[in-house]
């Protein structure tokens, strides 16, 4: 949205019209869900979470300022509500499979380290050159799992392995990738839509 057409919805948010939250809502929701949703992996809690971002930002509408950030509030306020989902929910996935907890672990890990929007949007290329320097065949199933959403089973077809195969790559995919962004901001369960 264009900054100065921003402030303009800012001023009138703070006066409480409700168009100006709808038309901020409409412009917002979709890359703050879609955060939600690569972390959590459930729509039903994805849609819960950002609608109490929306709903805080409301709340809060009277005291706007000119230097207030509406998206790093709503991108922070949902990134903390994830926080807190995940790690309530980490406590019961920690004795389930191992690759499960694995990939909790990790979402939780950098959803810890996540700064603010801007820093989101620079990852890009980061990320983009560790997953093509993983090795070829945990690449290809890294991202058959993470850009096509295939099932495991479906991998495994696919690529003429077992399961366990699969489960083995994506454990030491990750591990890879958690140890080379280990300095950044990582935000590899968004990957699909960064590269996209």
């Amino acid at each position: 949205m264009n900054p100065v057409k921003l402030h303009e919805l800012m001023l009138s948010l703070q006066k409480g019209e409700k168009p100006a939250f709808e038309a901020i809502y409409n412009d917002f929701f979709g890359v703050i869900y879609h955060l939600s949703l690569q972390y959590l992996h459930d729509e039903k809690v994805s849609e819960e979470i950002v609608q109490d971002s929306f709903m805080k930002l409301w709340e809060i509408r009277e005291t706007l300022n000119d230097t207030f950030n509406i998206r790093n509030f709503l991108y922070t306020i949902t990134k903390n509500n994830c926080l807190n989902y995940l790690r309530n929910q980490k406590i019961a996935l920690k004795h389930q499979e191992k690759i499960k907890y694995l990939e909790m672990q990790f979402n939780y890990e950098a959803l810890e380290k996540l700064g603010n929007y801007m820093e989101f949007e620079e990852l890009r290329e980061k990320v983009s050159r560790a997953i093509d320097a993983l090795p070829a065949d945990l690449r290809e199933t890294f991202k058959l799992s993470r850009f096509e959403e295939l099932h495991y089973k479906e991998i495994a077809d696919m690529q003429s392995i077992s399961i366990k195969t699969v489960e083995a790559r994506m454990t030491k995919a990750l591990r890879i990738l958690r140890f080379e962004l280990k300095d950044y901001v990582t935000l590899i369960c968004l990957i699909s839509n960064l590269l996209s």
